[in-house]
């Protein structure tokens, strides 16, 4: 009876951490309880969030006090990024295709090597190259 009620405890967890993987929230969810966020959780939540949250993300103050400041460095990191994407997608047809074409696959490619050591920095240089490839292809 035990183990049941731990498998079952154990697969709402997983449906609620894949809810929130798939709407955004999951490095916000992971942050919120002190865990580690990989490199691929900061990412899905451009990859995954509403054009709403990646606004408000955009809009954050730097000042918003998030914790430590590693943590802060992500979140501004993220919140940076949110607004470069916005700037050229603010359309949802345009930010569903940049997320197809862009943010998926360099989510899938964090996701296999999901480095350890990788610094908010590192992200923000990935992404913005990313999206200048998917700019130069565009307008061929």
């Amino acid at each position: 009876m035990r183990v049941r009620h731990q498998v079952k405890q154990q697969m709402k967890e997983l449906v609620v951490e894949s809810d929130l993987y798939l709407s955004g929230y999951y490095a916000e969810y992971l942050d919120a309880r002190n865990l580690r966020v990989p490199t691929w959780a900061w990412l899905g939540v451009l990859a995954h969030g509403s054009s709403e949250q990646l606004r408000s993300l955009a809009m954050q103050d730097d000042s918003d006090d998030r914790g430590l400041t590693g943590r802060r460095l992500w979140w501004q990191a993220i919140a940076f990024l949110a607004g470069e994407i916005l700037t050229h997608h603010d359309d949802d047809v345009g930010l569903d295709e940049l997320r197809r074409s862009v943010l998926l696959p360099l989510e899938l490619a964090w996701l296999s090597i999901d480095q350890r050591s990788a610094h908010p920095g590192q992200l923000v240089r990935t992404v913005l190259l990313a999206l200048e490839q998917h700019q130069r292809s565009r307008r061929r």
